[in-house]
């Protein structure tokens, strides 16, 4: 019993299992309070509204790449911290330039299109939220580098328990879509605010507006992410939101609303814990690296970890996902439990591949994942467009949908692996 007290002990003491329990801790709370205040959120808004924020959503997800070219996610590989400066300067003068452009074109379409999405009257809301996404995205990424998992623990609570709030409150009087743009919208606006004036972080607002060579050198020497990352990133969101815009067509926005239920119940494990390890585990990957150390028993080591944790959350939806949601959300929610029996087997794989993940950028396999991706998306995508084409069934559909996704997830584990691997043989 002594021998396992320590080993327990041990384990707990590391800084990697400290950095992850201080990141779930927080995020664990934040799930909760989401969870706990969806089964009176749904039965105010519906699944029209839920349709029309999920768009909402999905437009902001597909156009932020674009507004960084996802130079953050950089922001963990420099030595030195100058080198950091300049790539928080590249992502700042990005966004504000992207937000001009998302502001005209949205403008054009409002005047022109006015009812070419669900949300109507709400178009000035996509660049405010392009713009405030990206700068939670740059200041998320730093927070990560100086490793103050601490803050971004405490800011996820703090955001579901004030988002969770607004949602009711609002909700109760005025159960709209506009309603849950507009509480989405000013919690983006917090979040930074928090993150901001935490990270103290000192803006130049000449600085923004000017660009030097030095900036040039550092956005070339990070090339790929914009050529690779960002590519990816666009495909892996395409992968999220596509059937909330194919539901929407071909099925209405009650069924797109069921799926945004769905992936936010299905994403909360994987925020829980996943997002935790992948935070944690990038800068500890980069640092091995540069040390020329190994990472290869690490990886696979939480990769397998991470997938017999999935096993029980797994089945339990799979085999009664219709009758949980019906139970907590509603009876209207049937077919969001349908949704999630296949989508958990989609989401099991994104979850333990989090070590993964973190490993790309390190070994220099952008281009890999970025073709990964491509072939995700085609696999996926015709996945569904087989189920609602061929069979009219959306529940085929999302079936295939999650199944065919599977695939370029093994094959990317088996991929990384391959090159952290060889990279070891060749350093040792």
């Amino acid at each position: 019993m002594n021998i396992f007290k320590k080993i327990i002990k041990l384990y707990l003491s590391s800084q990697f299992i400290s950095s992850i329990l201080m990141l779930v801790s927080g995020t664990a709370l934040a799930q909760i309070i989401n969870i706990a205040f969806y089964p009176l959120i749904t039965r105010l808004y519906g699944p029209d509204s839920f349709g029309s924020l999920g768009y909402f959503s999905a437009l902001l997800s597909f156009i932020v790449p674009f507004s960084t070219l996802c130079y953050p996610l950089a922001l963990v590989l420099p030595k030195k911290e100058t080198q950091v400066r300049l790539l928080i300067d590249i992502s700042l003068k990005l966004s504000i330039l992207v937000f001009f452009i998302v502001a005209i074109y949205f403008f054009i379409i409002n005047y022109f299109y006015p009812d070419l999405v669900p949300f109507r009257r709400s178009y000035y809301f996509v660049p405010v939220g392009v713009f405030f996404s990206s700068l939670v995205m740059i200041y998320s990424q730093l927070a990560i580098r100086r490793m103050h998992y601490k803050i971004i623990s405490s800011l996820a609570v703090i955001i579901a328990v004030l988002g969770g709030f607004l949602k009711i409150s609002i909700g109760y009087f005025f159960a709209t879509d506009i309603a849950l743009i507009s509480i989405s919208i000013f919690l983006l606006i917090i979040n930074f605010l928090y993150l901001f004036f935490l990270l103290k972080i000192k803006l130049s607002f000449s600085e923004i507006f000017c660009l030097k060579k030095k900036h040039l050198a550092i956005a070339y020497r990070y090339i790929r992410f914009p050529f690779f990352r960002m590519p990816h990133s666009v495909l892996a969101i395409v992968s999220q939101i596509a059937p909330v815009f194919l539901l929407t067509f071909y099925f209405g926005t009650s069924y797109a609303g069921y799926f945004v239920l769905t992936r936010a119940i299905l994403t909360a494990p994987v925020t829980l814990m996943g997002k935790a390890v992948y935070d944690v585990s990038y800068p500890r990957i980069n640092d091995n690296y540069n040390k020329g150390l190994g990472n290869y028993d690490f990886i696979v080591k939480t990769t397998m970890i991470l997938a017999v944790i999935s096993l029980v959350p797994l089945f339990f939806i799979f085999m009664f996902g219709d009758f949980f949601f019906m139970k907590v959300f509603g009876d209207e929610w049937a077919v969001s439990g349908t949704y999630a029996a296949w989508m958990s087997l989609w989401f099991a794989f994104n979850f333990f591949n989090k070590a993964v993940t973190a490993a790309v950028s390190v070994y220099s396999l952008d281009g890999f994942l970025f073709r990964n991706g491509v072939v995700n998306n085609f696999l996926s995508l015709t996945g569904f467009l087989v189920g609602a084409l061929y069979f009219n069934s959306d529940i085929i559909a999302i079936a295939l949908f999650s199944c065919l996704s599977i695939f370029s997830q093994i094959n990317l584990i088996f991929r990384v692996l391959s090159a952290v691997k060889k990279n070891e043989l060749q350093v040792h």
